[in-house]
């Protein structure tokens, strides 16, 4: 081999390492949006913020609300919010429900790590549900209103 075809071997494998190596970086920075749907869960700042617009809208348009006690949560659950639009937390994530009479809807979701979220029925309806699951469990949660107050009951099963 001469020096001249040396030096274009040598130039093209340069250009191709530099090829190579912009293209996995260019890749890299678009991460997993590229391929999926990438899905962000909500922090409970995030949770506090959505409740905080939906109790400043409802507030803007009272609509008369039932009295007496609210209702409590199911086992382990979490509650915050005021009116009807709730957040629970619960084994396998969070969720945001809301009622206007006895018609319920789910608002926002949010599983915990190392869970997923299927079967989502977010509403209106008389009873909405969705499904944390993980590898070892499944939470199914399922929101009524009673008083114009979501009053969610969870299901856990063990794989």
């Amino acid at each position: 081999m001469n020096r001249r075809s040396l030096i274009g071997i040598l130039g093209w494998l340069i250009a191709a390492a530099v090829a190579t190596v912009t293209s996995t970086w260019a890749i890299s920075l678009l991460g997993e949006g590229l391929t999926q749907r990438v899905v962000s869960p909500m922090s409970q700042a995030d949770v506090d913020r959505a409740l905080a617009t939906a109790t400043a809208t409802a507030t803007a348009s009272p609509t008369p609300t039932a009295t007496g006690p609210a209702p409590t949560p199911g086992p382990s659950a979490t509650v915050t919010g005021g009116g009807g639009t709730r957040a629970f937390t619960i084994p396998g994530g969070s969720f945001v429900a809301s009622c206007e009479g006895k018609t319920a809807s789910l608002l926002s979701w949010s599983p915990g790590q190392g869970y997923a979220v299927d079967d989502v029925e977010r509403g209106p309806d008389h009873e909405v549900s969705l499904e944390f699951e993980s590898e070892a469990d499944k939470v199914t949660v399922k929101v009524s209103c009673s008083g114009g107050q979501p009053v969610p009951s969870t299901k856990v099963e063990h794989d």
